[in-house]
C-alpha cells in the first residue's frame, strides 16, 4: 500500500495524523482481542491476531513512507528529525499492540478468577491514556495556528499532563496487580505465571508509550 499521492497533497502535521488513525485502529482492534481472548480457542485467537500485526504493519508502509518522501526541510515550526522522532515513538504504539497480540496466542491462557477484575481495569487505563494522546496528536492544526503558544498551547499542556497522569495510574494499578499474581502463583504452573507476568508488563507498554508521545510533543510547545 503506497500514500504517495496523501504525502505530497498533506501537510507534515497531517500525515500524523494519517499514520496515528492507523495506529488507533491497531490499538482497537487489540482491544477487542483482550475483551474476548479468555475461553477462545488458540486457532481463532490467532486468526483474530493476524488482524492486528495487518494493522501494524500498514502503519509501517505509512511511517516508512513519510520518512522517504519528507523533504530534509519544510517551512514549519519543527524541524525534520523532531518530526520523525515524534513519528517513532507514535509508531512504538502499533508495535506493542502487535506483541501483545502475538503474546495471547502463545498457549492457552486462563486469568485466574481474583485478578481478572484488575487486569481489566489495568487493561482500561492504559487505553485511556492512549485516546488522551490521540486528542493531542489531532490537536497540531489549531496548534500551528497558535505557532504553538497561547491559550491552545496550555490547552494541549493540559492534556498532556493528563495522559501523563494516566500512565502513574496504570503503574499503580500494575503493582497491585502483580503483587495480587505473586499472592497466587502456587496455584498456577509455571508456564501461565511466566506468561501472565509478560502480558501485564506489556499492557503497560501503552501508556508508558503514550505518555512518552505525549511529552515529546510537549516539548515543542513554546508558551507565550
Amino acid at each position: 500500500m503506497q500514500y504517495f499521492t496523501k504525502l505530497f497533497s498533506r501537510a507534515p502535521f497531517n500525515l500524523l495524523e494519517l499514520h496515528m488513525e492507523k495506529v488507533i485502529a491497531c490499538l482497537v482492534k487489540l482491544d477487542d482481542v483482550l475483551k474476548i481472548f479468555e475461553g477462545t480457542d488458540l486457532a481463532k485467537l490467532e486468526s483474530l491476531s493476524v488482524g492486528v500485526s495487518e494493522l501494524e504493519h500498514e502503519a509501517d508502509l505509512i511511517k516508512n513512507d513519510i520518512r522517504s518522501t519528507l523533504p530534509q526541510s519544510f517551512l514549519f515550526s519543527v524541524d525534520r528529525s523532531h518530526f520523525l522522532e515524534i513519528l517513532s515513538v507514535q509508531d512504538d504504539l502499533a508495535d506493542v499492540a502487535e506483541e501483545i497480540a502475538n503474546l495471547l496466542t502463545v498457549k492457552e491462557l486462563v486469568i485466574p478468577f481474583s485478578i481478572r477484575a484488575d487486569l481489566h481495569a489495568y487493561k482500561n487505563k492504559n487505553m485511556e491514556a492512549v485516546w488522551d494522546v490521540k486528542e493531542i496528536v489531532f490537536s497540531f492544526e489549531e496548534l500551528l495556528e497558535a505557532s504553538f503558544g497561547g491559550p491552545i498551547a496550555e490547552k494541549i499542556q493540559d492534556k498532556i499532563d493528563q495522559t501523563a497522569y494516566k500512565e502513574h495510574e496504570a503503574d499503580i494499578l500494575k503493582r497491585k496487580l502483580l503483587k495480587s499474581l505473586f499472592t497466587i502463583s502456587d496455584s498456577l504452573s509455571t508456564p501461565d505465571f511466566y506468561l501472565c507476568m509478560h502480558l501485564i508488563e506489556a499492557i503497560g507498554k501503552i501508556s508508558l508509550s503514550a505518555e512518552k508521545l505525549a511529552i515529546r510533543i510537549g516539548m515543542l510547545l513554546d508558551f507565550k
